[in-house]
């Protein structure tokens, strides 16, 4: 019992560095056109978002900076408006992933200026950039890049540390040695179960990200 309670101690002391290593880390930098007039810009629309899969997620992204230009005084459009006149305009999204596409389509909905994202990485390890276009003449007012790191395979090695440590614990205490090991199993088991759950803080990154880059977009 006494070797079980020393083992306990060692394990829940790795397991709680594991975890403060698993913190995700984020960086990124952007710049601007300093001869433009960023007061001018009285509408805006996110019309691009390449690198993930399903269009549910495109739109949960550009509702993020959608959220991130209203904090920096822009009016953007709501994105099933984007969808529903480019759509009836017969735009592809191949047709505004490029900064000239982009503008042709800022014309149509009327707006400003447009926003392209695009993430080439979209994982435990996840990078992004995003362009502000001028739709009069497609020149790019804006460009900013960065990544983050989720952390998410560090994190759910540290749920099953913390799942087998608690099943050890109770095992320990109902029966013998035995009991620690099985109760140690099943615990990382139920552990790296809860700890797959990725998507809350995959969607919190993405936003952490999004900060981050439009730090260097102008205030209007």
């Amino acid at each position: 019992m006494q070797m079980i309670r020393e083992w306990r101690s060692v394990w829940l002391a790795m397991a709680m560095a594991l975890v403060v290593s698993a913190c995700a880390s984020v960086s990124g930098s952007g710049e601007y056109n300093r001869s433009f007039d960023f007061a001018s810009i009285q509408r805006t629309a996110v019309v691009s978002v390449e690198g993930v899969g399903g269009q549910a997620a495109r739109d949960q992204i550009a509702s993020m900076f959608n959220q991130a230009l209203l904090r920096h005084g822009y009016s953007p459009i709501e994105r099933s408006q984007i969808n529903a006149v480019l759509e009836e305009q017969d735009f592809s999204r191949s047709q505004v992933t490029t900064a000239s596409g982009a503008a042709r389509a800022g014309q149509v909905l009327n707006v400003d200026s447009v926003v392209l994202v695009n993430i080439p990485e979209f994982g435990d390890d996840m990078s992004m950039s995003a362009q502000m276009v001028d739709v009069e003449d497609g020149t790019i007012l804006w460009s900013a890049s960065g990544s983050a790191r989720t952390g998410a395979s560090m994190t759910r090695r540290a749920g099953q540390l913390l799942g087998a440590i608690g099943g050890g614990i109770i095992g320990a205490e109902v029966g013998d040695d035995t009991g620690a090991v099985v109760g140690g199993v099943g615990g990382a088991v139920g552990g790296g179960i809860a700890a797959d759950a990725l998507s809350k803080q995959r969607q919190e990154q993405t936003a952490i990200l999004i900060d981050q880059l439009t730090q260097s977009l102008p205030m209007r």
